[in-house]
């Protein structure tokens, strides 16, 4: 006997048998539609509940200041480079290249004092700061009258010396070339050399230089002169005034400031006169070593670096006793500016000119792997007590001015009478 069932218990289980149907559809559907193999769970379909979390962006690294410029320019430069590679119809000289994009870049660092030295030009720097040199041993400037090397001074024991060249010779050909064809730079190099060798020149003298001769010289070491030392002879004083012209600071110039110190002790001098016009400073360890010599103890200078720290350093007991004037113009610069600021903090000289040019910023020239060099501002030069002078300068004790004839004179060609400026400094001991 077949049991009954209810027709409400019926249509429960068809409602219950078409549900099972529907989700079955849904589970092997999905899975035909992903085209995921029956029986395998889809890797991105799971059945238990979890909380999806959204990708954590990382922060971009922030790129120190150095890894910044390496990245940007590189881009801009490798951008210029696949451009003219492949487009520019003339030649390229890859070393070229090379050379003016570091000349450029130090161009716009904003380093008003900073310069890129290619290899041959870093040499001769090297050779000029070191007070010696393979040449003939002489002071000379461009007279642009003749277009000719006009020679100022003589130096001891030169190859100038021996074969009498004069102050005032003019030397019009190096090696049988015209200077005025070959350019003053270009010229002055010529007569530089290897130690040992001859060079030839062509040599103007006298009255409207009609005396013309050749000159061979066998170049050799010579010592810069840095120092010059002469006595003027003040009315009614019965010793002299010295008078020092410091004109650079290499590492000959301590050693002969300490000579021109000795000669006026020597002469009982009244007093000195540093000459210090156009002397656009140096190296820092001459400066040191020269004011290490007048000041007494105490700081001599701070330079003060980009971390903040600061370095002193210090003067011994000894210092100068005798009267210091100190003459200065627009040209007198950076260490020389020292010089004056320093003295002047220890009330060792009343300064006599024109306002300093400003420049209170140290360098250092760096040798880059390939010989080439880089002059770069690292630090702050800050005189003993007071502020650092960079773009002000130093205003002089007592402002006096040359005239105007005579402003773009050389010094060594300007006469005692129309030197105002020592004129001055001189009446100070009167």
């Amino acid at each position: 006997m077949k049991k009954k069932i209810s027709v409400w218990l019926a249509l429960f289980l068809m409602i219950f048998a078409c549900a099972i149907t529907f989700q079955l559809t849904i589970v092997f559907g999905g899975a035909f539609a992903r085209e995921d193999s029956i029986g395998e769970v889809p890797s991105d379909y799971t059945t238990t509940e979890a909380t999806i979390q959204e990708p954590v962006e990382e922060e971009p690294k922030e790129l120190t200041l150095e890894e910044e410029i390496v990245q940007r320019t590189s881009e801009k430069i490798a951008d210029l480079a696949k451009l003219y590679a492949n487009y520019y119809v003339g030649e390229l000289d890859v070393d070229d290249l090379v050379e003016g994009v570091a000349e450029g870049f130090v161009a716009y660092t904003g380093d008003k004092y900073g310069a890129y030295h290619p290899e041959e030009e870093y040499k001769e720097l090297t050779t000029a700061y070191s007070g010696e040199f393979a040449g003939i041993g002489v002071s000379v400037i461009y007279n642009s009258d003749y277009g000719a090397i006009e020679i100022l001074n003589v130096m001891p024991d030169s190859p100038a010396l021996d074969v009498d060249l004069q102050p005032d010779d003019l030397i019009i050909g190096v090696e049988g070339e015209n200077v005025a064809a070959l350019g003053y730079n270009t010229a002055v190099n010529r007569i530089r050399g290897e130690i040992g060798t001859d060079v030839t020149l062509t040599i103007a003298r006298g009255e409207n230089y009609e005396n013309i001769f050749d000159v061979t010289l066998t170049r050799r070491k010579v010592e810069e002169q840095s120092v010059t030392y002469e006595e003027i002879q003040v009315k009614g004083l019965l010793a002299p005034v010295a008078y020092i012209r410091l004109m650079d600071f290499n590492d000959k110039t301590a050693e002969q400031f300490a000579e021109a110190l000795g000669e006026g002790k020597l002469s009982y001098a009244r007093g000195y006169i540093i000459d210090l016009r156009n002397n656009g400073g140096g190296e820092l360890s001459s400066i040191l070593e020269i004011l290490d010599m007048l000041l007494p103890e105490g700081p001599i200078v701070r330079i003060q670096y980009k971390d903040g720290t600061e370095k002193v350093y210090e003067s011994n007991a000894q210092s100068f006793k005798e009267p210091i004037v100190v003459l200065t113009n627009g040209n007198t610069a950076s260490a020389a500016e020292l010089f004056v600021s320093a003295l002047r903090d220890y009330n060792q000289a009343t300064v006599v000119g024109e306002t300093t040019y400003g420049k209170g910023t140290v360098q250092s020239i760096i040798k880059l792997d390939d010989g080439a060099a880089l002059r770069i501002s690292t630090s702050m030069y800050a005189p003993p007590y007071s502020d650092n002078y960079e773009g002000v300068g130093i205003t002089p004790d007592i402002e006096v001015s040359l005239a105007d004839e005579y402003k773009n004179l050389n010094l060594f060609k300007l006469d005692y009478e129309n030197d105002t400026q020592l004129q001055a400094a001189v009446k100070l001991f009167q």
